[in-house]
């Protein structure tokens, strides 16, 4: 029963990407709560990391999806007011048509024409697709065919549908082929940009079937266009016709260009478009990504139910621990700062019903104030309320410190429990069934019974595999990739340090402010590490703009945390320079040291608890180099 259990969990929480699970990807479709608004005939434009489901949601509006989504009955799907047009912007199409041999403007009409072909192509094939499910359909005329034949500069002798999607599909296939062969000038037959789409939506939406709808021109990883192709983009964006509107996914940073074909006509939310941030509204209200996400991972579940199998709750299969119980696991007792007070209070016949953790915290203020314990005991007898205050502040914090440094053998801090499991993703479902499958996979090659609890050890386990995993991925994600992960790398040291060894700073500094201008390399490694999540960016007081880096926070992606043992919440931040922030592609052991000491951690600590983590990449990024 385990291995057919491994292989069903594999392929139900496996399946990570959209395109690759195909037909599949609306069985399992869930619904989040945004999804409603994007079905209005605003503009909409749908960012979030790969894995956040941008893919799954604009292809959940296309035709075919809505089609699947009513249960594959037609005149369920003509109860819309919408048709949904999806097009996945194809790198390898559109990086060929750049090239020095055109001017931008020249690039911009050849971008436009293959934008009005592709377009066309599919409006088409819908038409086709509805016509052999409904047989009564009103046929698009001769006429109008003709001319959307002529308004694509093709021939115009198409009589029907079937005629002009033939010929759409030869000028595309040709126009393609062209493409490389170009030498100097535009080639003959281009296409005026915008009008054939406006012709072919406003002859469809003529006829009787369709009258009264609308199209969505679903545009999947807009981030994938170069710039000329987004101002072409965001031109058709800001002067859609009535007969149709667009829905965008892109990732977070991939909108680079924020203005149309005059450089003086800026696109502006909410006059334009509106926004819709996935993680961010996720983060923003927990209990809909905590709906959302245990839908997601239950119909997944339910699918692999056998006979009278109870699929229990998410939270129940993914139980948390308290602070206390997990300091026990982290042998708080044994340690002196516990041991030392336990005796104290025991010595003097003190009962003060205190928890391992609580004394643990007593003795380590006693510690780091330069107290006795007998001194710490009396002020918690005397200020009883303040000290409960000051342990719900600490609590958490304090467990980083418990089981720390170099040679300590076994788990250092625990994450688990399902909302843990949820921050970890930062509202990116990709990650969570990244967690998810990992568990479950251990799970169930310890245990007979699959749906027991997953104790927290292999919660824990898995969180730091998953970790591991998405850190060694963003070398390959970018040009900067190695500096990428060389700054996550030692940003990740940082955080570590800061949680476990600092004794006199604020608790849980996990998010970094670089002061001043930024430097254009700067910027380029904060785009870069936005866009392919290797760190989240966070509103300051005054941002400038939606695609500034300027004014903005940001921290490592949460997914992280289990691996470099940081907190994964989001409290306080340390404020770094330009040239500390590049200098950690370097590693430099000096500027480690010079941005510790800001927090009060001195060197000996620093070079005492270098962690695992270094020892992987200490050769290639030349660790030790003073």
């Amino acid at each position: 029963m385990n291995e057919k259990k491994l292989k069903q969990i594999n392929e139900m929480f496996g399946g990570l990407r959209a395109e690759w699970i195909e037909d599949r990807i609306f069985q399992f479709f869930t619904t989040p709560d945004y999804f409603m608004k994007l079905q209005s005939k605003e503009p909409y434009v749908l960012q979030g990391g790969r894995g956040s489901g941008k893919t799954t949601i604009l292809r959940g509006l296309s035709y075919k999806g809505q089609y699947a989504l009513k249960g594959g009955q037609i005149e369920e799907f003509d109860k819309n007011k919408f048709i949904g047009i999806y097009h996945r912007v194809n790198t390898n199409h559109v990086r060929a048509l750049e090239g020095e041999n055109l001017t931008d403007q020249e690039w911009q009409k050849m971008y436009a024409h293959y934008f009005n072909l592709i377009t066309c192509r599919e409006i088409v094939s819908f038409l086709q697709w509805h016509k052999e499910l409904s047989s009564e359909d009103e046929i698009l005329p001769e006429q109008a065919c003709r001319l959307i034949s002529i308004s694509l500069c093709l021939s115009n002798k198409a009589q029907d549908i079937n005629q002009l999607y033939d010929e759409i599909e030869l000028a595309l296939y040709t126009f393609q082929a062209s493409v490389n062969s170009i030498d100097d000038g535009l080639p003959k037959g281009l296409s005026m940009q915008a009008e054939p789409i406006d012709l072919m939506t406003e002859r469809v939406l003529r006829l009787k079937q369709f009258k009264g709808k609308l199209f969505f021109l679903l545009i999947d990883e807009y981030e994938n266009l170069n710039d000329n192709q987004q101002i072409v983009m965001n031109t058709l964006l800001k002067h859609a016709s009535g007969n149709y509107t667009f829905k965008i996914g892109v990732r977070q940073m991939g909108w680079r260009i924020h203005y149309t074909q005059n450089d003086h006509e800026p696109l502006k939310e909410p006059e334009d478009y509106f926004l819709h941030d996935i993680e961010a509204d996720f983060y923003e209200n927990e209990q809909m990504f905590f709906n959302f996400a245990s839908d997601v991972c239950r119909q997944r579940l339910i699918a692999l139910k056998e006979g009278d199998e109870i699929i229990p709750e998410m939270t129940d299969l993914f139980p948390s621990l308290s602070y206390d119980d997990e300091a026990i696991l982290l042998d708080v007792e044994r340690k002196d700062r516990c041991r030392l007070v336990k005796e104290y209070l025991d010595g003097n016949k003190i009962e003060l019903n205190l928890t391992p953790l609580y004394m643990y915290m007593l003795g380590y203020w006693a510690e780091t104030q330069c107290m006795t314990i007998e001194d710490v005991v009396k002020d918690y007898q005397n200020n009883t309320t303040t000290w409960h205050t000051r342990y719900d502040n600490y609590k958490y914090s304090i467990l980083f410190k418990i089981r720390k440094g170099r040679g300590q053998s076994g788990i250092q801090k625990y994450y688990a429990g399902w909302n843990t499991y949820l921050k970890l993703s930062n509202g990116n479902i990709r990650f969570l069934m990244q967690l998810v499958k990992t568990a479950f996979l251990t799970h169930i090659s310890n245990t007979s019974n699959y749906l027991l609890p997953i104790p927290p050890k292999v919660q824990t386990e898995s969180a730091m595999e998953v970790g591991k995993k998405n850190f060694m991925m963003l070398e390959n994600l970018h040009h900067r990739g190695a500096d990428v992960i060389k700054i996550v790398l030692n940003m990740g040291r940082l955080f570590n340090l800061l949680a476990s060894e600092s004794e006199h700073t604020a608790p849980e500094i996990d998010q970094f402010y670089i002061q001043g201008d930024i430097t254009p390399e700067n910027d380029e490694l904060l785009r870069a590490g936005v866009m392919h999540l290797a760190f989240i960016r966070i509103p300051g007081n005054k941002p400038s703009s939606k695609s500034d880096t300027k004014d903005y926070m940001y921290a490592l992606h949460p997914i992280f945390a289990p691996y470099f043992i940081f907190s994964f919440r989001r409290k306080r931040k340390m404020t770094i320079t330009n040239e500390e922030f590049y200098g950690l592609i370097k590693s430099h052991k000096t500027l480690m040291q010079k941005m510790l000491s800001k927090e009060e951690i001195d060197r000996v600590q620093y070079d005492n608890t270098r962690p695992q983590q270094l020892d992987l990449f200490a050769n290639s990024f030349h660790y030790y180099d003073d």
